[in-house]
């Protein structure tokens, strides 16, 4: 789902170098996240987010990252153990069907 949840990503670049960033989802998922980085990393690499409204944090791995076309760098990671709702979101299992009705509906 697209949402931006505010999160602190701990991390080290190719380089060596530690970092602390702050950042903004822009789409998640019980299972990670694609947030923008600018920060110079490689897949497979760990880092540790923390959400900056609950303070929980988790470790994730990075399975993706691409330049966009405005410049920015986008970074795809997975949690790497089955994070305790991470997003405090409820997610629709795949092939559920939906809880809400048609506008107008008698069916109860």
């Amino acid at each position: 789902m697209t949402l931006a949840v505010p999160i602190r990503v701990d991390g080290e670049t190719i380089s060596g170098d530690k970092f602390i960033v702050s950042t903004v989802t822009h789409v998640l998922s019980e299972f990670g996240c694609l947030i923008q980085l600018e920060e110079e990393v490689i897949i497979d690499q760990t880092l540790v987010l923390m959400n900056e409204h609950t303070r929980q944090s988790a470790q994730a791995r990075i399975v993706s990252t691409r330049r966009h076309r405005n410049g920015h760098k986008y970074v795809g990671v997975e949690f790497i153990s089955k994070s305790d709702n991470f997003w405090r979101l409820t997610f629709v299992k795949p092939g559920a069907k939906s809880l809400k009705r048609t506008y107008g509906s008698t069916d109860m």
